[in-house]
Order: structure tokens, then C-alpha cells, then sequence
């Protein structure tokens, strides 16, 4: 194994199945039974890990960033399926715009776009594809 390589993700969740569907319909994670208390999951760029019943679900906790190709979308995806905006789209690291939601379990996670997407006048427009 590399080292300081990420091997394994673990996101507590009340009910690991409801976050584990929220997550494969809203961002397209493989996920799959691992037991009776959480469900293992697989994103598309090969981060493993699972939702688990052995903790609170906590915004205070570390943030997920997920890649999105288009952050307006992905926000009001979310919203759709159960995830609360707390913050609109905006600036982000390396020119990036992210929005920041939380997952229907309560666990911060933020929608990130790549720079250059040519969604910057939508947003201008003040269009972020979620409710106030």
C-alpha cells in the first residue's frame, strides 16, 4: 500500500441505507451491503469506504467534496433527494465553485465544479438552481 494513500472512508449515518441510496442516486457511488450495521461504498474515482450506524452524523466533522460537471445541477439534485443547501454556490480553492449541502443523514458535503466550465453567468445571474 502507498502510503498516505486514502484507503477507506467511514460516514456515520442513523440509517446507512437511506444514505448509501442518496448517494449512489445523487453523485452514481456503487454501493453494497457490508452488514447489518453499514453499507460500503465506491465512488468513480476509487475512494472506498461506508455509512455506518456506530456514530452521530456531525457537520463538525471533516467535509466530503464531491466532483460535479455542473455545481447549479448538482445542488438542486440534492435538494430533490432529500439534502438541505446551507450555503449558495460560490468561490472556491484553485478557482473552483462549490456549494455546500447537507445529506439527508445530517453529514456536510459539498458539490465541487471544476473552473472553466462556462457556467459563471448563470450563477452572475444569480440562477444557483436551489430554494432560498
Amino acid at each position: 500500500m502507498e502510503p498516505g494513500r486514502l484507503v477507506h472512508v467511514r460516514i456515520a449515518a442513523r440509517d446507512p441505507a437511506r444514505a448509501a441510496r442518496f448517494y449512489a442516486d445523487c453523485f452514481g457511488w456503487t454501493v453494497g451491503e457490508l452488514d447489518d450495521r453499514a453499507v460500503r461504498f465506491l465512488t468513480p474515482g476509487g475512494v472506498a469506504g461506508s455509512f455506518w450506524a456506530g456514530g452521530e452524523p456531525s457537520s463538525a466533522g471533516p467535509e466530503l467534496y464531491v466532483g460535479v460537471p455542473d455545481v447549479v445541477r448538482a445542488v438542486a439534485r440534492a435538494v430533490q433527494l432529500g439534502a438541505m443547501r446551507i450555503a449558495r454556490p460560490g468561490p472556491g480553492p484553485d478557482g473552483a465553485t462549490v456549494a455546500s449541502l447537507l445529506d439527508p443523514e445530517g453529514n456536510r458535503v459539498c458539490v465541487w465544479e471544476a473552473p472553466g466550465s462556462g457556467k459563471e453567468r448563470a450563477r452572475a445571474d444569480g440562477k444557483d438552481g436551489a430554494h432560498e
